[in-house]
């Protein structure tokens, strides 16, 4: 069996849960939405027995309602991951509510546009949020982009040297760039400096997985060189269904094809284990 760690969720019904982008706009239309429903069944379908479902930003901005409703509805298949603004005020406070009233099991932080720095990670706001969450004992999840993704790992370890205790998942191998080629495949200095923290925890995607089929290149090196600084143990897959194009069947048989070279033992890390260890089995 697989737990995919990397899900999205659309609702078909728009008045309860209204679309709300960050940036005030849809980057496209919701015309075949994922819903918790359709997802399960694809799931049946393609032997994936449980599923973390991310907070879909560019549809809903911060607000959770359909994920936390989806993950309540099937605690025994599906976690919520939230995302949350770590630079209001009120960002402990949203913390607290999506996760200890609403049984989300982690947050998701990500910059608010394109060239801002790095206070969505380390200014005085969000680092109070990044506390409470580490209270609460919630994952904190990391999307960089290419662009910003030095100097936010570089202000990560120093977050990470005041709360070692974070559980932190880094998405998209925190968008490392594997058209740098060998010996290190865009693991570079700054990814490197973190294995030091061992509840640090990588997730390879369908975005990863579909830029390197892009450029032609083969993943089970750039996958290797990863899983020789950091262990399987600290990887973790998932399909980033309804954000990547393509059908569900297809994503997950391109996850499990890249991790066919692994051992039996590290591809069950990959492909069930470690996202088990961090978010947990069925919550009954």
């Amino acid at each position: 069996m697989i737990y995919d760690c990397h899900a999205h969720l659309v609702s078909d019904d728009f008045d309860r849960y209204p679309p709300s982008p960050l940036s005030g706009t849809l980057d496209r239309k919701l015309d075949d939405p994922m819903t918790a429903e359709r997802l399960l069944h694809e799931m049946d379908q393609n032997n994936i027995e449980r599923a973390v479902v991310v907070q879909r930003a560019h549809v809903y901005g911060y607000n959770n309602e359909y994920v936390v409703d989806s993950a309540a509805r099937y605690s025994d298949r599906l976690r919520a991951v939230v995302c949350v603004d770590p630079q209001a005020s009120t960002g402990p406070e949203r913390v607290r509510h999506w996760i200890k009233e609403c049984g989300a099991v982690g947050i998701r932080l990500t910059e608010p546009f394109k060239g801002a720095d790095t206070g969505w990670l380390n200014s005085p706001e969000a680092i109070e949020t990044w506390k409470t969450a580490v209270e609460l004992g919630a994952s904190i999840c990391l999307h960089m982009y290419r662009w910003n993704r030095v100097e936010s790992l570089v202000a990560l370890k120093q977050v990470m040297d005041r709360f070692p205790e974070s559980v932190v998942v880094l998405d998209h191998l925190s968008n490392i760039i594997p058209e740098q080629g060998a010996p290190d495949y865009g693991v570079d200095e700054p990814l490197l400096d973190l294995v030091q923290f061992p509840n640090i925890f990588l997730k390879l995607t369908t975005i990863n997985l579909g830029r390197m089929a892009n450029e032609k290149i083969d993943p089970q090196p750039v996958i290797a060189r990863t899983l020789q600084s950091f262990g399987a143990s600290r990887f973790m897959w998932g399909s980033d269904v309804a954000q990547s194009a393509g059908a569900y069947a297809d994503l997950i048989k391109m996850g499990v094809a890249a991790t066919a070279f692994l051992s039996e033992k590290d591809r069950k890390q990959v492909l069930y284990d470690t996202t088990n260890r961090v978010y947990g089995g069925a919550k009954v």
